[in-house]
């Protein structure tokens, strides 16, 4: 956002109409004029193709005159409101509220997004920080920022990469002139300012600026100025966008609240410069319940059921790299696929065999070839699989009486113990979590749909009763925080996300929250720097995920990662610490997309 003097215009203080006079005309036309309505050689520093919309000033600027009147029309038209070409009431106030300091691109019949004319000659862009606002810590001002990128590039081919100094696009704090001839000039008015790809700007393309007067927060509700949303903005910008007509759009000029997530006309616009984010790879195959783990040479591998009820899988032929064809492990699999990975190092895999007992089987080495399958007894839905704190698997079922039931190695990488049960009675799979002292949590859908848990009193050991959390509850899943602390993820009633965590490590808990959205089959994990992530099916039916904007902190808005998934999502981190992500897609077969690095953005 930009001013062309140390002092912005102030605003008119009444409503004004063709024929008035004085002095809140002339404050009308210097706040049209600063912002590209009337001729202003000054803002063309940075819009080398910036055309005024009214060609000619008037002849006296303190008197509503025909020109005066044809700017007022063109300003209601940029900003989708009732075209009167009268300085109205709904027109003053839109003129009061803080706004983008670039200029409009007022052209005639504009009703939506405007592509600007510029954009980066690469689908790589670069980004550095000059300096950060005393306001928040630099790590919560980097998340934001680094946030709002994402939005960008998960709907384009772009990808954003921080670098120390000198990057495509730099983004600092500055108060008042700060050399660039779009000084700032203290809160609530203009908030930051962004030019365009080259070559406009000249050595300034792609600077970010943001109003260091301004008090900028990062939480919900803000505590200030959202920082997420004008660096949103902004950004749009920097990329080659200008304002849009559509009020609910992130390019709209105009601040108006925290708005996290780009709308269809951002997302229109964006794509008319870049084309569509080509992000979903095929991996063959026809697929059901897909499930991922890591091997100890760092090689991600994924298991399938196949069309014949057999085990599936293929590999990472190298640690981050290409993939093998499908292997058969055979079997006969119903429902999902739990992966375990033993004290030494070796995957081992539980699923329900077609006599409804719990079936294994396991690699003979780290990394390598596979044992035959075995069965495990009992008559078992759903198994999830855990390390106790000594490296021992456990695995937990739901029996045929609805309740729990767990068995474990007796060493690790060991033999089994018997079948015991747990108790409870469970409306759907487990979820287990490992508490920062080792020990393991189970997460249940109880039948009266409240979430249940129940934990190992000590590592390695027995087990409390179950308690509920409350809640409406569907689909558990839970991971650890930086700092330890667990945190679970629910669908609720609203279909929303909802989350529950303990205040402290191994401690108790919040209360539920709701991280919004509309969705189906969530996954929990972390990234590379702490942060967690969750991924799940959107009412659209493409992969949707939401993170953390700091470790063990506040989180973003939801953000497509697009694709139809038919199943899944199942997510594996890469040894190099990039989250990888597997659906089963509309036609049946597997599908992968990947971070580009690790903690950033996706392909």
């Amino acid at each position: 956002m930009s001013e062309s003097s140390p002092i912005p215009p102030r605003i008119p203080t009444r409503t004004l109409k063709k024929g008035d006079q004085g002095p809140d005309v002339a404050l009308l036309y210097q706040y049209l004029q600063r912002f590209g309505y009337f001729p202003n050689p000054e803002i063309r520093t940075g819009n080398l193709l910036h055309h005024p919309a009214v060609p000619f000033a008037p002849e006296d600027p303190t008197r509503y005159d025909d020109r005066m009147e044809l700017a007022v029309r063109r300003f209601q038209q940029q900003q989708g409101l009732m075209v009167s070409g009268v300085l109205d009431d709904s027109t003053l106030l839109l003129l009061n509220r803080p706004r983008c300091g670039f200029p409009d691109d007022a052209v005639a019949g504009v009703d939506m997004f405007v592509a600007q004319g510029n954009r980066w000659a690469g689908e790589q862009v670069t980004y550095s920080f000059d300096n950060f606002s005393p306001d928040l810590d630099p790590a919560q001002q980097r998340a934001a920022v680094v946030a709002a990128f994402g939005k960008w590039s998960a709907v384009t081919p772009l990808t954003f990469t921080e670098v120390a100094v000198q990057g495509d696009l730099r983004i600092g704090w500055y108060s008042g002139d700060h050399g660039d001839g779009f000084a700032f000039a203290g809160p609530g008015g203009v908030l930051a300012h962004c030019f365009y790809p080259p070559p406009n700007g000249g050595a300034i393309a792609g600077d970010c600026h943001f109003d260091e007067a301004e008090t900028w927060s990062v939480s919900l509700p803000p505590n200030g100025i959202d920082l997420y949303t004008v660096a949103l903005h902004e950004l749009g910008h920097g990329l080659g966008l200008a304002h849009s007509a559509v009020q609910s759009s992130v390019m709209f000029a105009f601040y108006g609240g925290p708005l996290r997530d780009l709308t269809g006309d951002d997302i229109e616009g964006i794509q008319s410069v870049y084309g569509a984010r080509r992000n979903w790879f095929p991996l063959g195959g026809t697929v059901f319940n897909p499930a991922v783990s890591r091997n100890s040479d760092g090689r991600l591998e994924v298991f399938v059921r196949g069309l014949d009820h057999a085990l599936h899988h293929k590999w990472q032929v190298t640690p981050n790299g290409g993939w093998s064809d499908y292997a058969s492990e055979g079997g006969w699999v119903t429902g999902p696929i739990a992966v375990g990975r033993n004290a030494d190092g070796r995957l081992e895999l539980f699923v329900r065999g077609f006599d409804g007992a719990l079936c294994h089987k396991w690699q003979t080495v780290p990394s390598g070839g596979w044992s035959d399958w075995s069965s495990l007894g009992g008559w078992a839905l759903n198994p999830a699989v855990a390390a106790n704190a000594d490296g021992r698997l456990e695995v937990f079922v739901t029996g045929s009486d609805g309740a729990c039931y767990h068995k474990w190695q007796t060493v690790p990488n060991g033999g089994w113990s018997d079948w015991f049960s747990l108790g409870g009675i469970m409306a759907g799979p487990v979820a287990v979590g490992a508490n920062r002292d080792g020990r393991l949590e189970l997460f249940v859908r109880g039948t009266d749909a409240t979430l249940y848990h129940k934990w190992q009193t000590v590592p390695n050991g027995g087990w409390s009763d179950w308690f509920s959390l409350g809640g409406w509850v569907d689909e558990p899943t839970v991971t650890r925080n930086a700092d330890g602390r667990l945190e679970v993820f629910v669908v609720g009633s609203d279909r929303a996300l909802h989350h529950n965590w303990q205040v402290t490590p191994n401690g108790g808990w919040s209360g539920w929250a709701s991280l919004g959205g509309w969705v189906a089959k969530p996954c929990a994990t972390s990234n590379a720097d702490g942060r967690l992530e969750v991924f799940a099916r959107g009412s659209d039916n493409a992969t949707h995920h939401i993170w953390q904007m700091t470790p063990g902190g506040s989180w973003g808005g939801w953000s497509s990662l697009g694709s139809t998934q038919l199943e899944g999502p199942a997510v594996g981190r890469n040894q190099d610490g990039r989250l990888e992500v597997f659906t089963k897609g509309a036609d049946g077969a597997l599908w992968h997309t990947w971070q580009t690095a690790p903690s950033n953005g996706w392909v």
